[in-house]
């Protein structure tokens, strides 16, 4: 992979990240998908005249720019691998190849230098095949270097290649993109980066952990080119032999044994000990919220550890840890695991956001003590029966006690009730069949069962009424003034008051509705000469003498003032002949 003689002597050392940088297709890491389009292109000779690569820093795009250059002039080529032996691909390494242009686009951005290579690349190549130019942060160029750009793309010199390389692709204007062949470089996956700096170490002579390794590809992110930098600066501070704590000091990570002796204490219930691992983070300076993703983390390793049958493939950690973490939760279900995890994520938010993140690490890791103390769902559950099958042996032992003597019950029994019976069966407001008894009518009485079970919301409306009169045409349901405006609530449903009416009445009555003032200028009942009121009576009553008796004013006084009625009416001479006998 690497040849640095040449480089090494000028400049005395050459960094990891450039030593090794890839000079081959088959020699790149993580990109398999763009190599082989690329290559596959090379082979079917179907050169697009512009490309685009987009990915985050040191995954490969201007590496792969270069070798792609290198393809496309080698002497034996256009050619999936380059030789990087001919003249040509020497001359590319080398950059003094005239027909090789590679610019930063941060540092000529603007219309003058577009206008400039749009002049240089006008003509054919003069030495090389291709003319290949390689724009790097091509989304730092200003607009109208774009707009100069558009018109040599749409139809770019004989010959020429442009290769773009973006970290941004957002800020590339869509009309150049449409222009271009895009390519996407992906994030490295943390064992393609491992396995990368193994090749290294092997190269250098390195005695590194993979635990150590593991740290640097976590640090990395992602990016090879920062894995090769951190690892150079791991041989720089422990030399060829790098230890565990040696990789950990440099790249600022906490000491797993704290995370440890924090799980610990979580997973025994002592509270006591938090404060102790919180002052000890604090005072070695480390940032509560790393510790707190860290934590989140073992957590979800203690996870894999109890679910899958082969951790090892999944944690690149030391064997003796895996084995501490395994008595660690040897007593510990899967789902009592998952549930620590879940809660630690629910407070991340919170500690991110807190004005006091010590107190708030505090307070949750103690909540988190508390869980061993919780019973699990189906231990509440089994104790639930067990009380539910005591107090039903309680009771049928107390039922059995109760029937010892039956004829004695009974007798208790009916003394008890006997009389609440006799005075339910002689009351005039005695329950019918259809429900309970309001008014102490029949019919009224089922008319308001039936609005209890259709509509409840009406019943207390007709239940708070005055007074109700059934005469054999209507039901009046008569409202006082101050209760008026319930009158005005049940007329809304006057048409379905007159159904259930009919339909509990066998003489088909209507109900009418008598508000306010109206009820009040009425008399309490009103009778047809001749007829005899349901009230009790002094004596027969005299035809044509109530309506005389009504016209009298002081009579009409007195009932307006006392709200009476006429019940009946009779002659003076009478009255004092019966109080004479």
């Amino acid at each position: 992979m690497s040849n640095p003689t040449a480089e090494e002597s000028k400049s005395g050392y050459l960094v990891l990240a450039r030593k090794y940088r890839p000079r081959t297709f088959s020699e790149v890491v993580g990109q398999e998908a763009v190599v082989k389009t690329l290559q596959n292109a090379l082979k079917e000779n179907r050169v697009a005249h512009a490309y685009l690569f987009s990915g985050m820093r040191g995954v490969g795009k201007t590496t792969v720019a270069r070798i792609l250059a290198k393809a496309l002039n080698c002497e034996k080529g256009p050619t999936p691998e380059p030789c990087n032996v001919c003249f040509m691909c020497q001359a590319i390494n080398e950059e003094k190849l005239l027909d090789f242009i590679e610019i930063d686009g941060a540092s000529n951005r603007s219309i003058e230098d577009v206008k400039a290579l749009r002049e240089s690349v006008q003509y054919e190549p003069m030495h090389s095949r291709y003319r290949v130019i390689i724009i790097d942060e091509v989304h730092q160029l200003s607009r109208d270097a774009f707009n100069a750009l558009l018109k040599t793309l749409e139809e770019p010199p004989t010959r020429t290649v442009f290769i773009f390389a973006t970290t941004e692709f957002h800020k590339v204007p869509r009309t150049i993109v449409s222009r271009c062949q895009h390519f996407v470089f992906k994030k490295l996956s943390i064992r393609e980066i491992i396995s990368h700096l193994k090749f290294i170490a092997g190269k250098e002579g390195l005695i590194v952990s993979d635990y150590s390794l593991k740290l640097v590809a976590e640090a990395a992110d992602g990016s090879l080119r920062d894995a090769e930098t951190l690892l150079d600066q791991l041989i720089s501070f422990a030399g060829n032999e790098i230890s565990d704590h040696d990789a950990e000091t440099v790249l600022g990570v906490i000491d797993r044994n704290l995370f440890q002796n924090m799980v610990e204490a979580i997973l025994q219930g002592k509270s006591e000990k938090v404060f102790d691992q919180v002052e000890n983070l604090i005072s070695a300076g480390y940032d509560l919220r790393y510790f707190y993703s860290g934590l989140i983390e073992f957590f979800r390793n203690l996870l894999v550890l109890k679910v899958t049958e082969k951790p090892e493939e999944f944690l690149l950690v030391p064997k003796e840890d895996l084995e501490t973490w395994c008595q660690l939760i040897s007593e510990l279900k899967a789902e009592e695991i998952l549930r620590y995890l879940l809660i630690l994520q629910e407070g991340e938010a919170g500690l991110r956001y807190s004005s006091q993140p010590r107190i708030f690490l505090e307070s949750w890791l103690i909540k988190l003590c508390y869980l061993p103390r919780l019973k699990p769902l189906e231990k509440v559950l089994r104790e639930i029966d067990n009380l539910k099958a005591e107090i039903k042996g309680k009771v049928s032992i107390q039922n059995s006690t109760y029937q010892v003597n039956p004829v004695e019950n009974k007798a208790v029994k009916q003394a008890k009730f006997g009389n609440y019976q006799k005075a339910e069966k002689s009351s005039p407001m005695a329950a019918n069949k259809n429900g309970f008894t309001i008014f102490g009518n029949e019919i009224v009485d089922q008319l308001y069962n039936r609005l209890v079970r259709e509509k409840p919301t009406l019943a207390p409306i007709f239940k708070i009424a005055s007074r109700v009169e059934v005469n054999n045409e209507k039901i009046r349901l008569i409202y006082s003034s101050d209760k008026k405006h319930f009158a005005a609530l049940i007329e809304r449903d006057l048409a379905f008051l007159n159904r259930l009416a009919s339909e509990v009445s066998s003489k088909g009555l209507e109900l009418e509705i008598v508000p306010g003032s109206q009820a009040e200028a009425e008399p309490r009942a009103t009778l047809k000469p001749g007829e005899r009121s349901s009230g009790t009576s002094h004596g027969p009553g005299i035809n044509g003498q109530t309506g005389s008796f009504l016209e009298d004013p002081k009579a009409r006084a007195v009932l307006e003032t006392l709200k009476g009625h006429v019940v009946g009416v009779k002659k003076k001479n009478s009255v004092e002949k019966n109080h004479k006998t």
